[in-house]
Protein backbone atom coordinates (compact mmCIF):
# COMPACT_ATOMS: atom_id res chain seq x y z
CA UNK A 1 0.00 0.00 0.00
CA UNK A 2 1.34 3.51 -1.05
CA UNK A 3 1.88 6.26 2.45
CA UNK A 4 -0.39 8.58 2.10
CA UNK A 5 1.88 11.75 1.34
CA UNK A 6 2.36 14.33 3.84
CA UNK A 7 1.59 18.20 3.48
CA UNK A 8 3.94 20.69 3.64
CA UNK A 9 3.57 23.40 6.04
CA UNK A 10 2.20 25.91 3.17
CA UNK A 11 -0.08 22.70 2.28
CA UNK A 12 -1.63 22.47 5.26
CA UNK A 13 -2.29 26.16 5.38
CA UNK A 14 -3.99 26.32 2.19
CA UNK A 15 -5.87 22.99 2.86
CA UNK A 16 -7.32 24.32 6.32
CA UNK A 17 -8.78 27.80 4.89
CA UNK A 18 -10.41 25.78 2.29
CA UNK A 19 -11.67 23.97 4.66
CA UNK A 20 -12.88 26.12 7.46
CA UNK A 21 -14.03 28.92 5.03
CA UNK A 22 -17.13 27.33 4.95
CA UNK A 23 -18.05 27.48 8.46
CA UNK A 24 -17.05 31.32 8.77
CA UNK A 25 -19.31 32.13 5.98
CA UNK A 26 -22.27 29.80 7.22
CA UNK A 27 -21.85 31.00 10.86
CA UNK A 28 -19.69 33.61 11.10
CA UNK A 29 -16.87 34.95 13.02
CA UNK A 30 -18.65 35.13 16.63
CA UNK A 31 -20.77 32.04 16.09
CA UNK A 32 -17.79 29.37 15.76
CA UNK A 33 -15.43 28.06 17.87
CA UNK A 34 -12.10 26.22 17.61
CA UNK A 35 -12.91 23.23 18.17
CA UNK A 36 -15.26 23.61 15.57
CA UNK A 37 -12.95 24.91 12.85
CA UNK A 38 -10.35 22.04 13.79
CA UNK A 39 -12.78 19.66 13.56
CA UNK A 40 -14.26 21.08 9.39
CA UNK A 41 -10.02 21.16 8.84
CA UNK A 42 -10.01 17.81 10.03
CA UNK A 43 -6.72 18.71 12.49
CA UNK A 44 -6.26 18.68 16.01
CA UNK A 45 -6.66 22.04 17.68
CA UNK A 46 -2.91 22.57 18.67
CA UNK A 47 -2.24 21.76 15.00
CA UNK A 48 -4.67 24.26 14.12
CA UNK A 49 -2.99 26.70 16.81
CA UNK A 50 0.37 26.10 15.15
CA UNK A 51 -0.88 27.34 12.02
CA UNK A 52 -3.02 29.77 13.20
CA UNK A 53 -2.16 31.54 16.63
CA UNK A 54 -5.57 32.93 17.30
CA UNK A 55 -9.11 32.55 15.44
CA UNK A 56 -8.58 36.09 14.08
CA UNK A 57 -5.31 35.23 12.96
CA UNK A 58 -6.93 32.40 10.47
CA UNK A 59 -10.02 34.79 9.85
CA UNK A 60 -7.74 37.18 8.30
CA UNK A 61 -5.73 34.50 6.78
CA UNK A 62 -9.50 33.52 5.00
CA UNK A 63 -10.11 36.99 3.93
CA UNK A 64 -6.86 37.69 1.75
CA UNK A 65 -6.71 33.97 0.38
CA UNK A 66 -10.27 34.17 -0.82
CA UNK A 67 -9.32 37.79 -2.51
CA UNK A 68 -6.27 36.62 -3.59
CA UNK A 69 -7.86 33.76 -5.19
CA UNK A 70 -10.40 35.77 -7.19
CA UNK A 71 -9.69 35.11 -10.97
CA UNK A 72 -11.15 37.90 -13.33
CA UNK A 73 -9.84 36.50 -16.51
CA UNK A 74 -10.98 38.77 -18.75
CA UNK A 75 -10.84 41.75 -16.65
CA UNK A 76 -6.98 42.33 -17.26
CA UNK A 77 -8.13 42.42 -20.88
CA UNK A 78 -11.09 44.97 -20.03
CA UNK A 79 -8.77 46.96 -18.50
CA UNK A 80 -6.21 47.38 -21.26
CA UNK A 81 -8.96 48.80 -23.56
CA UNK A 82 -8.39 52.52 -23.75
CA UNK A 83 -10.43 54.66 -21.00
CA UNK A 84 -13.75 55.22 -22.79
CA UNK A 85 -17.98 54.73 -22.51
CA UNK A 86 -17.96 51.86 -24.27
CA UNK A 87 -14.89 50.47 -22.09
CA UNK A 88 -17.19 51.47 -18.75
CA UNK A 89 -20.22 49.49 -20.29
CA UNK A 90 -17.95 46.43 -20.49
CA UNK A 91 -16.67 46.30 -17.59
CA UNK A 92 -19.57 46.78 -15.56
CA UNK A 93 -21.67 44.22 -17.50
CA UNK A 94 -18.57 41.85 -16.98
CA UNK A 95 -18.46 42.59 -13.26
CA UNK A 96 -22.06 42.34 -12.49
CA UNK A 97 -22.27 38.94 -14.56
CA UNK A 98 -19.18 37.52 -12.93
CA UNK A 99 -21.09 38.39 -9.22
CA UNK A 100 -24.08 37.09 -11.03
CA UNK A 101 -22.54 33.71 -11.38
CA UNK A 102 -20.81 33.23 -8.04
CA UNK A 103 -24.02 33.83 -6.81
CA UNK A 104 -25.76 31.52 -8.29
CA UNK A 105 -23.35 28.85 -7.22
CA UNK A 106 -24.20 26.97 -4.40
CA UNK A 107 -20.64 25.61 -3.66
CA UNK A 108 -16.83 27.75 -3.56
CA UNK A 109 -18.49 30.83 -5.56
CA UNK A 110 -21.12 31.97 -3.46
CA UNK A 111 -19.06 31.93 -0.11
CA UNK A 112 -17.14 35.32 -0.89
CA UNK A 113 -20.69 37.03 -0.92
CA UNK A 114 -21.78 34.91 2.42
CA UNK A 115 -18.77 35.97 3.98
CA UNK A 116 -19.29 39.46 3.19
CA UNK A 117 -22.98 39.58 4.43
CA UNK A 118 -21.30 38.12 7.66
CA UNK A 119 -18.92 40.83 7.80
CA UNK A 120 -20.99 43.53 7.42
CA UNK A 121 -23.02 42.14 10.06
CA UNK A 122 -20.18 41.72 12.47
CA UNK A 123 -16.79 44.08 12.39
CA UNK A 124 -16.46 44.58 8.52
CA UNK A 125 -13.05 43.45 8.29
CA UNK A 126 -13.61 41.55 4.79
CA UNK A 127 -15.76 44.06 3.92
CA UNK A 128 -12.72 46.14 4.09
CA UNK A 129 -10.20 43.86 2.68
CA UNK A 130 -12.78 44.19 -0.52
CA UNK A 131 -12.82 47.95 -0.86
CA UNK A 132 -9.18 48.03 -0.68
CA UNK A 133 -8.85 45.09 -3.74
CA UNK A 134 -11.34 47.40 -5.45
CA UNK A 135 -9.57 50.30 -4.56
CA UNK A 136 -6.57 48.62 -6.31
CA UNK A 137 -7.99 47.31 -9.27
CA UNK A 138 -11.64 48.25 -10.16
CA UNK A 139 -11.73 52.36 -9.60
CA UNK A 140 -9.25 53.59 -11.23
CA UNK A 141 -10.23 52.16 -14.66
CA UNK A 142 -13.60 52.55 -13.93
CA UNK A 143 -12.71 56.32 -12.79
CA UNK A 144 -10.78 56.84 -16.27
CA UNK A 145 -13.94 55.95 -18.04
CA UNK A 146 -16.37 58.19 -16.54
CA UNK A 147 -14.25 60.83 -16.69
CA UNK A 148 -13.63 59.58 -20.62
CA UNK A 149 -17.93 59.34 -21.22
CA UNK A 150 -18.22 62.76 -19.30
CA UNK A 151 -15.58 65.09 -21.31
CA UNK A 152 -17.24 63.74 -24.86
CA UNK A 153 -20.83 64.36 -23.24
CA UNK A 154 -21.94 60.91 -22.24
CA UNK A 155 -21.85 61.09 -18.72
CA UNK A 156 -23.47 63.54 -16.37
CA UNK A 157 -20.48 64.15 -13.70
CA UNK A 158 -22.46 65.69 -11.41
CA UNK A 159 -24.88 62.78 -11.20
CA UNK A 160 -22.05 60.67 -8.74
CA UNK A 161 -18.80 61.37 -7.99
CA UNK A 162 -16.59 59.40 -9.80
CA UNK A 163 -14.56 58.28 -7.61
CA UNK A 164 -18.15 57.29 -5.55
CA UNK A 165 -19.39 55.61 -8.63
CA UNK A 166 -16.99 53.49 -8.86
CA UNK A 167 -17.47 52.05 -5.89
CA UNK A 168 -21.30 52.32 -6.06
CA UNK A 169 -21.54 50.37 -8.93
CA UNK A 170 -19.75 47.35 -7.30
CA UNK A 171 -21.70 47.45 -3.71
CA UNK A 172 -25.02 47.82 -5.65
CA UNK A 173 -24.70 45.15 -8.14
CA UNK A 174 -23.49 42.61 -5.06
CA UNK A 175 -26.50 43.51 -3.25
CA UNK A 176 -28.64 42.84 -5.68
CA UNK A 177 -27.38 39.12 -6.74
CA UNK A 178 -27.01 37.96 -2.71
CA UNK A 179 -30.59 37.89 -2.75
CA UNK A 180 -30.45 34.85 -4.89
CA UNK A 181 -28.11 33.02 -2.54
CA UNK A 182 -31.16 31.26 -0.68
CA UNK A 183 -33.06 28.57 -2.26
CA UNK A 184 -36.03 30.51 -2.41
CA UNK A 185 -34.71 33.95 -3.68
CA UNK A 186 -35.97 36.93 -1.67
CA UNK A 187 -37.64 39.29 -3.54
CA UNK A 188 -39.61 40.07 -6.80
CA UNK A 189 -37.24 40.48 -9.62
CA UNK A 190 -37.67 37.14 -11.43
CA UNK A 191 -35.05 34.53 -11.99
CA UNK A 192 -31.58 35.50 -11.94
CA UNK A 193 -30.55 35.05 -16.10
CA UNK A 194 -28.99 37.38 -18.20
CA UNK A 195 -32.46 39.35 -18.43
CA UNK A 196 -32.03 40.31 -15.30
CA UNK A 197 -28.11 40.97 -14.91
CA UNK A 198 -29.04 43.34 -18.08
CA UNK A 199 -31.47 45.18 -16.14
CA UNK A 200 -28.54 45.67 -13.12
CA UNK A 201 -26.10 47.05 -15.73
CA UNK A 202 -28.68 49.28 -17.07
CA UNK A 203 -29.63 50.54 -13.71
CA UNK A 204 -25.64 51.04 -12.49
CA UNK A 205 -24.91 53.05 -15.52
CA UNK A 206 -28.01 55.37 -15.27
CA UNK A 207 -27.06 55.69 -11.61
CA UNK A 208 -23.08 56.17 -12.55
CA UNK A 209 -24.45 59.20 -15.05
CA UNK A 210 -24.36 57.92 -18.49
CA UNK A 211 -27.10 59.07 -20.26
CA UNK A 212 -29.91 56.78 -21.59
CA UNK A 213 -29.95 57.32 -25.12
CA UNK A 214 -25.94 56.54 -24.43
CA UNK A 215 -27.04 52.92 -22.59
CA UNK A 216 -29.44 52.46 -25.56
CA UNK A 217 -26.45 52.53 -28.02
CA UNK A 218 -23.61 51.27 -26.71
CA UNK A 219 -25.23 47.88 -24.58
CA UNK A 220 -26.13 45.22 -26.39
CA UNK A 221 -26.06 42.30 -23.79
CA UNK A 222 -26.92 39.29 -26.34
CA UNK A 223 -23.90 40.40 -28.45
CA UNK A 224 -21.93 40.34 -25.04
CA UNK A 225 -23.34 36.80 -24.08
CA UNK A 226 -22.02 35.61 -27.46
CA UNK A 227 -18.41 37.33 -26.48
CA UNK A 228 -18.45 35.59 -23.28
CA UNK A 229 -18.73 38.76 -21.16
Amino acid sequence: MRTPQKLSGEERKAAILKAVRHLFAAKGFAGTTTRELAATAGVSEALLYRHFPTKEALYGAIHESICSERKYDKFDQLAALEPSTVTLVLLVHYMVSILARDAADPGEGSIPHRLILRSLAEDGEYARILSRRLAEFWSPKVVECLKAAAAVGDAIEERVPFECGSQFAFHLARMVVVQFLPPTPVGGCGPLNPELVSRVVWFVLRGMGLKEEVIRRYYQPETLAALGL
